[in-house]
């Protein structure tokens, strides 16, 4: 009975499929997308620094904190720190019109807290275990 029972519940589920939620999604997308201003549309493309560590860029952008707020930036890059974003995060979803989150970037190419030689240099050295390690280390650090 137990056996029949597991194989018509076998059975049954060979009929189960994911739903599409493509539809659901286009829907959604498109109806924000018409919410958006001009200026909030292009603020998505903005990708800017903060400061308050190594600025790498030519640019270090003051008031960031009201761009986020009239939705005018699409996300961060080189902030350090859960703290700091998850605080830039909550003032993002909460603090914005549209509560559309921001995306988060950092340069990990030679290292995050330490620093390696470029990977042209690395990959110079033929150590191909050393290349292997400064990468491990980077990568634990930046996802720490």
């Amino acid at each position: 009975m137990r056996r029949n029972f597991l194989l018509v519940l076998l059975l049954s589920a060979i009929g189960l499929h994911a739903q599409n939620n493509d539809a659901k999604m286009k829907t959604f997308v498109d109806a924000l997308m018409k919410k958006m201003t001009l200026d909030e549309k292009i603020g998505q493309l903005n990708l800017l620094t903060p400061g308050g560590g190594v600025a790498t860029g030519a640019v270090v952008n003051p008031d960031v904190e009201s761009k986020i707020r009239a939705g005018k930036i699409g996300g961060l890059f080189g902030v350090i720190g859960v703290d700091k974003i998850r605080q830039a995060q909550e003032l993002a979803v909460n603090g914005s019109r549209l509560k559309i989150p921001l995306i988060f970037g950092s340069d990990v190419i030679h290292g995050y807290k330490t620093t390696f030689p470029i990977p042209l240099a690395l990959s110079s050295s033929w150590d191909i275990p050393m290349i292997e390690r400064s990468a491990r280390v980077a990568a634990t650090e930046a996802t720490a």
